[in-house]
């Protein structure tokens, strides 16, 4: 085998193993000497490949947000998508997935602090569909005066945001990924349609 591609499957195991820890302990929770028993890894091949536990756990969420962004991209019409079939496909990704699941959730409802620009930068591709798809959608409904479709999708964030912080709040960082779509569209739906029937 030549080095190259053993230093790519050493990469590759180290990545698989930690991104399963991650998954089921959350950042916090996770350790780097659990994840070298779960592979047996020497730590200084971890070390070799990896600098350190934030970048290790940088990688997997990448590698999270990257596969799910590409997911939706391939299962959704931009032209066409409603806010019941983009979740729809969101969740559908997730049951496949469930190791993603678990480390989405640890990202969104429960962001480290000290890592907050690089997970930033992990999830742009993801937000910047999300944009696309928001922006779709408001094409084909009329906005309220003097609401234009910036706001609208800034607002949309910020209500995003708030179902996530009220998780955390609540101790629910680990709310199964069902019940965290269902109070996502249900925040979508609230935010675009309202509470009252007209």
């Amino acid at each position: 085998m030549k080095q190259e591609e053993k230093n790519k499957k050493s990469r590759e195991h180290i990545l698989s193993h930690a991104f399963a820890e991650f998954a089921a302990q959350g950042y916090l929770g996770a350790s780097v000497n659990a994840i070298c028993a779960g592979g047996q890894i020497s730590k200084g091949l971890l070390y070799h490949y990896y600098a350190d536990k934030d970048t290790l756990y940088l990688c997997c969420v990448d590698r999270c947000f990257r596969e799910l962004t590409a997911w939706l991209s391939s299962h959704l019409e931009v032209e066409t998508v409603t806010p019941d079939q983009y979740f729809d496909v969101r969740l559908a990704f997730f049951r496949e997935n469930p190791l993603h699941q678990r480390l989405f959730c640890d990202t969104v409802v429960n962001p480290q602090p000290h890592l907050r620009e690089q997970l930033h930068a992990c999830r742009a591709s993801f937000d910047a569909l999300n944009e696309t798809m928001l922006t779709a959608i408001l094409e084909k409904e009329t906005l309220a005066e003097g609401v234009s479709k910036q706001d609208a999708i800034w607002e949309l964030r910020l209500f995003e945001d708030f179902v996530n912080t009220c998780l955390k709040n609540a101790g629910q960082e680990t709310l199964q990924m069902e019940e965290h779509n269902r109070l996502c569209r249900q925040a979508l739906h609230t935010m675009l349609y309202g509470l009252i029937a007209h």
